[in-house]
């Protein structure tokens, strides 16, 4: 193939190589020479249309175990696969509550007739999935629940290619530089834009390379331009305060502004407002109290029912939120405000 040629991998490594291997790749992409013939070549074999489908079933298959439920680039938007099975938690579950609709979801009048789901809903409920395709009105007899996939087959994610396909084709289908995202993000900001100006910065800022350490090195500060004393007043003048995001580097510069962190952020500035009202209203001293009081009721003596770690989390929800939106602003105000 052309490009093992030029860039000394196979398909393999190249499908399945780190994002470091990819950077370099995508840089030699860049700076070598190819004729036009060898440019359409290259776009024809990576043409990530044609397995887009493919791809996107592979992020979203349960089965792969991918842990992501955010934007990788903002955080501040839910990125998640869907399907029956977050309604059924098994087929024959779903075959003893469909109704109408659910049926001709995935089935056509042809293959299974009003009558016969009127039919399958007069017999409900049904013991067994075996005990179901025994009935002379399904479809050719098929085992028709077969055809039901209630795992996953719908989601609310782009996948954005990191390094844009279009300045590198051959990038295109390598799994490493995916990354799910919400439209906004990838669709209005980032488009087809590279995450920084050098490899340093590519590197520094990718959501799918291990060095990433944005969430460790950027913090979010909340800045009062007023002082209030209580909540209300907070939530009165909350316009009198806006969030900031310290970058001790020009990479996490570039990428704060490129997908406009500051501007999204502070039409949210209310939760930060809120965990910091939180913290003042519940410090330490009081939670320790909390925890005294209620294990002295509740438990034996000298026994700690209630932890300060369990009431600080019952408070501030920062453990639950960790794989939710704005998980990294809770979590700055909780420690670094």
């Amino acid at each position: 193939m052309p490009f093992e040629r030029i860039f000394r991998m196979t398909l393999e490594e190249l499908l399945t190589a780190q994002f470091d291997r990819l950077v370099d790749v995508y840089y030699q992409y860049k700076v070598t020479k190819l004729s036009e013939v060898q440019i359409n070549t290259l776009t024809a074999l990576f043409d990530y249309e044609h397995y887009q489908p493919k791809l996107a079933w592979f992020f979203m298959n349960p089965d792969n175990k991918f842990d992501f439920s955010t934007c990788h680039y903002c955080n501040a938007a839910y990125v998640n696969s869907y399907g029956k099975g977050d309604s059924y938690s098994t087929v024959l579950d779903a075959v003893n509550s469909f109704t109408l609709a659910d049926w001709r979801y995935w089935f056509t009048e042809e293959q299974l007739s009003n009558t016969s789901i009127n039919q399958i809903q007069g017999e409900q409920p049904y013991s067994s999935l075996s005990e179901f395709n025994k009935k002379k009105y399904l479809y050719k007899r098929v085992e028709l629940y077969k055809c039901m996939n209630l795992a996953t087959d719908a989601n609310h994610f782009d996948l954005d290619h990191v390094l844009p396909k279009i300045k590198c084709p051959i990038t295109a289908l390598s799994l490493y530089n995916f990354a799910p995202s919400c439209q906004v993000c990838n669709e209005k900001l980032k488009k087809d834009e590279e995450l920084g100006r050098t490899k340093e910065e590519w590197l520094k800022t990718s959501p799918t390379y291990s060095g990433n350490s944005f969430d460790e090195d950027v913090t979010i500060k909340l800045r009062p331009e007023v002082s209030c004393s209580t909540f209300f007043e907070l939530m009165r003048n909350r316009e009198n305060y806006h969030l900031e995001f310290e970058t001790p580097h020009s990479a996490y510069e570039y990428y704060v502004a490129l997908f406009r962190l500051r501007d999204r952020y502070n039409y949210h500035r209310q939760l930060a407002l809120q965990i910091l009202d939180l913290k003042e209203r519940y410090s330490e001293e009081k939670v320790r109290e909390i925890s005294r009081l209620l294990s002295k009721k509740y438990g034996e003596e000298g026994c700690a029912i209630y932890s300060e770690e369990q009431i600080t989390e019952d408070i501030f929800h920062i453990d639950f939120s960790m794989d939710r939106c704005f998980s990294k602003l809770r979590k700055d105000m909780m420690e670094r405000n």
